[in-house]
């Protein structure tokens, strides 16, 4: 790379991602301030920028390496003890760094560097980008991981923390909202523009600066007097009540939980009309996209309510974990997602206990033990460095594994003690940067239990523990033998070399008392003080393991399976099913089980049980097996439609809604049950006449089960309402239910419209994932996938969507799917994807494994059920 003098003035930093290198930037400067004037032009979709860093030099160097890309700097001075020297900028574009050379040596001491730059506001959701409505343009920021450095040249790692002071020059129409609370609005300077000067933000770090520009409104509140405000574009302003409700219960919640109160001193939330994430936690300045944050009052679900309130929960806990305290690098990402897991579910608790939050947690669970169970898996903590490696850590290991640890540990230790560590590790490391090691060590002092040495073992190393539990009795009295390995699925055939986490296992006997030690080595003991008929390996479900129960246990749990808890019925389903994956058991003790519990009534547990009634019907049965599974699943349900009925009682609880669509979803789906489908037709044109004659809670499975055997004429109603809809509840319910029509035409004029400017950037992933969730029409899907996958990723960008596609792929079960696969992206690579095609096809190799053993079983099993 060739050096350029000022004279020539134009540096450009290429858009396209290098080869993956090592991109941590040198230690020798630290940024202490940044000053930012931003004059975006949103008809031009560019932006200029007058930048000051002020910095700190360690040692005597000639060079400053910072992050740039995609913007093209026309000046570059830096000035240290008055004297100014004009630099000559130097791009790296596959590393994503400029270095600004000055011919004299700078000393050991602070320096000013002063920048005039212009960027892009691209359509790729990232940086400082431009966002559409069919009305107008927008300005929006999304940063995190790595692309502050599109915005604003920086020292863009998160231990590079410092003060942001950023003022906006925008059209007289437009307001701005940025971390800072506005503390100047003047005319000028020029004509028809106004600047916005924002309170400079405490020290945080550079992928937490945000700015939204554009004619957005707002509902003001407040909570321990602090303003907060939920924003969004005009039209919308009428579907921010709730979530300024939930935002103030949420604060209030948090202000008692933790010992330092919100440290900042105001929140805006903002709904924004294109964006990546589900939501960023921006200090001070959540960004959403609108579909988690906007919502009619009296047509929204429990579920979307709940789903907001919950969103909104994550993304405040982060204004702790994540703004106030920041892990030192990506590789820790969890101390920021997991924590925010964790704690999301808290304040729910608090507010709306109805909602059951806390079967939610043992759920999640099963998610991360689902993606721990591939060879494929990572540690928690796991080495990334550059921009792709970084983004695929935003994963469920992050998310509900970390948070999955976190909830184990708080029931080891007692939810108070917990509490007391959380906060000596907040106080200790406010407005700095911490590591794993920081947190289990100041919760190791707090509580005066051995946390340092029980969570090294789940965060530093991949994999679940697998225990297997054996009761043996001698008179009248019991002991319970535990071993422990690591849970290999079927396929897994280089099986690593034996590992030992220190596990806290909780057993739960029949007369609802609990016994609980920590299993350090790979076989331990517990004395039971009685002889008990059954023993649930996993009390509560909070453990972060799965147990292997014996045949006939099982047998004895299914026969008393009413005693146990929703959350243990959830763990113990699940696990049973992990033990059919790993060829330990078969599908028949699994149905079994599934048959045991014809009279649940706990929407959770049956979302746990009908997923996996979905995945053998889409799997494992053939077409001489399928009617006869159709018809079992017909069976099982049956009694609770009936129970439930179509329509919902005026005071009805939000479980008992849940389960009335759980049940006719499935019985739909799974049960191809003509009635159901029948009625769901019919229910699917009245709501189409009429948009509130039907339980919001049912709306969705009555417009996708209609769409089953739709014709022409019904898709084109979906996609005429799904363009009329103003909330967007609605508008996605008719959009996704596209996916699910099954002619052939209507499939590819499906990919056309994702295709098309009339589907928004940030919905063409999950649109593709629906279409390929869709059994009856899969093959064509990859086939339509494959065709147009460059114009797929024109549309989505390298980082945008890449890996939910790759995802959805997993939904293949055939050895030949898998090749087919390997070698489409051995010539069309996915750097931002790599872990996860890995996993990808291991699942679906593995799923092709389990077929070919439980396929027949499961026939077998049919001819004898009832």
């Amino acid at each position: 790379m060739r050096l350029i003098s000022p004279a020539a003035l134009l540096v450009l930093i290429c858009a396209v991602p290098g080869p993956a290198l090592a991109q941590r930037l040198p230690r020798n400067v630290t940024p202490e301030h940044y000053d930012l004037i931003i004059t975006p032009n949103l008809a031009g979709a560019t932006f200029a920028t007058d930048e000051t860093i002020l910095v700190t030099i360690q040692g005597s160097i000639s060079d400053v390496t910072l992050n740039a890309a995609e913007v093209t700097f026309n000046s570059v001075t830096i000035t240290q003890n008055l004297q100014e020297q004009t630099a000559a900028v130097r791009a790296d574009p596959a590393l994503e760094q400029a270095t600004l050379r000055v011919p004299r040596p700078l000393e050991p001491g602070p320096a000013r560097i002063h920048i005039f730059y212009t960027g892009m506001l691209n359509d790729q959701l990232r940086g400082l980008y431009l966002s559409k409505t069919e009305k107008r343009r927008y300005a929006v920021t999304q940063l995190e991981a790595t692309d502050a450095r599109r915005m604003f040249p920086c020292f863009d790692e998160p231990s590079f923390k410092a003060t942001f002071s950023l003022s906006a020059i925008i059209d007289e129409s437009d307001n701005a909202i940025s971390n800072g609370a506005v503390v100047s609005d003047k005319p000028g300077p020029p004509r028809g523009k106004h600047t916005v000067v924002f309170d400079t933000t405490p020290k945080m770090s550079t992928y937490l600066v945000a700015l939204a520009v554009g004619d957005f409104v707002c509902r003001e509140g407040s909570a321990d007097d602090i303003p907060i405000r939920v924003c969004a574009t005009p039209d919308k302003r009428e579907l921010t009540g709730f979530a300024l409700e939930a935002a103030e219960q949420n604060l209030k919640f948090f202000n008692r939980y933790y010992a330092i109160k919100y440290p900042f001193k105001k929140l805006d939330i903002l709904g924004v009309p294109d964006f990546s994430a589900g939501a960023m936690e921006n200090t001070a300045a959540i960004f959403y996209r609108e579909t988690l944050l906007l919502s009619n009052a009296a047509q929204a679900t429990d579920q979307s309510r709940k789903q907001i309130a919950e969103v909104l929960a994550h993304e405040m806990a982060h204004q702790w974990f994540g703004d106030l305290v920041t892990m030192q690098w990506w590789d820790d990402i969890w101390l920021n997602e997991g924590f925010a897991n964790w704690m999301e579910t808290k304040p729910l608790k608090a507010w709306h206990p109805a909602w059951h939050s806390e079967l939610d947690e043992i759920s999640a669970n099963q998610t991360a033990l689902g993606l721990d169970s591939l060879a494929s898996t990572r540690a928690v903590r796991t080495k990334a460095d550059t921009p792709a490696e970084i983004n695929e850590l935003f994963d469920a290991i992050a998310y509900e594994k970390g948070a999955a640890v976190l909830r184990m540990i708080e029931g080891y230790v007692g939810a108070d003690a917990f509490r007391e560590g959380v906060n000596a590790y907040i106080r200790q490391f406010q407005y700095g940067n911490a590591r794993a090691e920081d947190f289990w060590t100041a919760m190791a002092r707090a509580t005066g239990k051995p946390v340092d040495t029980v969570m090294p073992t789940f965060v530093d190393q991949p994999g679940a523990p697998l225990v297997s539990v054996d009761t043996q009795c001698t008179s009248g009295k019991g002991i319970e033998t535990l071993r422990q390995e690591r849970y290999h699925s079927l396929t897994d055939e280089k099986q690593s070399a034996r590992q030992t986490w220190k596990i806290p296992v909780c057993l739960r006997l029949p007369d609802g008392s609990s016994r609980c030690d920590v299993l350090a080595e790979n076989m331990g003991t517990m004395p039971l003080a009685s002889c008990p008929a059954w023993v649930v390996g996993n009390a509560s479900g909070m453990g972060y393991y799965r147990v292997n129960y014996p045949a006939e246990a099982i047998s004895r749990l299914a026969a008393d399976i009413s005693r146990i808890s929703p959350a243990e019925r959830v763990t113990v389903l699940s696990d049973e099913w992990a033990l059919v994956r790993a060829g330990k058991h078969d599908v028949m003790t699994y149905l079994d089980l599934a048959s045991a519990l014809a009279d649940e009534r706990n929407d959770v547990v049956m979302r746990s049980l009908t997923g996996r009634l979905h995945w053998i019907g889409d799997r494992l049965t053939t077409n001489a097996s399928r009617p006869k599974f159709r018809e079992w699943v017909q069976h099982l349900l049956a009694p609770a439609l009936i129970e439930a009925g179509w329509t919902a009682a005026a005071s009805e609880s939000p479980d008992r809604k849940a389960l009335r669509a759980e049940v006719i979803e499935t019985l739909g789906e799974a049960g191809r049950d003509p009635e159901v489908l029948a009625k769901a037709r019919t229910l699917a044109q009245q709501l189409l006449e009429n948009p509130t004659s039907l339980d919001p809670t049912l709306r969705g499975p009555v417009v996708t089960l209609a769409a089953i055997d739709g014709d022409a004429a019904l898709y084109e109603r979906y996609l005429a309402r799904a363009r009329a809809a103003s909330e967007p509840d609605e508008h996605y319910r008719y959009l996704y239910a596209l996916a699910r029509f099954s002619d052939p035409a209507q499939v590819r004029r499906t990919m056309d419209l994702i295709l098309s400017a009339e589907v928004r950037t940030q919905d063409a992933a999950g649109f593709i994932g629906a279409l390929l969730a869709n059994p009856d029409r899969r093959d064509l899907a990859w086939i339509l996938l494959r065709e147009r996958w460059n114009e797929l990723q024109k549309k989505i960008g390298p980082f945008l969507g890449n890996t939910g596609i790759v995802g959805a792929l997993g939904a293949f079960c055939s050895g030949d799917k898998a090749v087919e696969i390997r070698q489409f992206f051995a010539s069309h690579p996915v750097p931002d994807a790599q872990r996860t095609l890995q996993q990808t096809l291991e699942e679906v190799e593995l799923c092709a494994s389990i077929a070919s053993a439980q396929a027949p079983k499961l026939a077998r099993w049919l001819e004898t059920a009832r």
